[in-house]
């Protein structure tokens, strides 16, 4: 069993990508189930800064590069994982973490919507207006969060 205080957490990424609309980019990963939605991003690799992870990211998982960073947000955003997962994860890479770290950007997308696909890991991806978040923003404190990174990059 292990000690989940002296774990560490797992560093990561999510983008907030907006167009020239206003909506916003959620997407259903392969490992939600149906329903369950998030911003696009992911793991930050072994030498890579976050910046960088986010734009491989957002390419792989979207399959466009029509992305420009606005601005990395003050906001860090962590979460636990429940202990099944902590060891899933202990038997697919052979290292314990606690949960996920997220540094998180605001992103414009300078493209046209459908230029834009669900790629690597991706299920579905929709645009949607601020105000329809809370209708897909389901996890633990997501909603409480975006809402902070939204309000940060409004003013």
């Amino acid at each position: 069993m292990f000690n989940r205080e002296e774990l560490p957490y797992r560093k990561s990424t999510l983008g907030y990508v907006i167009n020239q609309k206003g909506e916003f980019l959620i997407v259903n990963k392969m490992v939600y189930a149906a329903g369950q939605w998030s911003f696009p991003g992911g793991g930050i690799d072994e030498g890579e800064s976050s910046e960088e992870a986010i734009v491989r990211e957002l390419s792989e998982e979207l399959n466009s590069d029509k992305f420009k960073i606005v601005g990395k947000s003050q906001h860090q955003y962590k979460y636990e994982w429940p202990d099944r997962v902590v060891e899933e994860i202990y038997q697919k890479k052979g290292l314990y973490q606690r949960g996920t770290q997220l540094d998180q950007f605001w992103i414009s997308f300078l493209g046209n919507e459908d230029e834009v696909t669900a790629g690597d890991g991706i299920r579905e991806i929709k645009w949607v207006k601020k105000e329809k978040l809370e209708k897909y923003l389901k996890f633990l404190n997501q909603l409480e969060n975006a809402e902070k990174v939204i309000l940060e990059f409004s003013n």
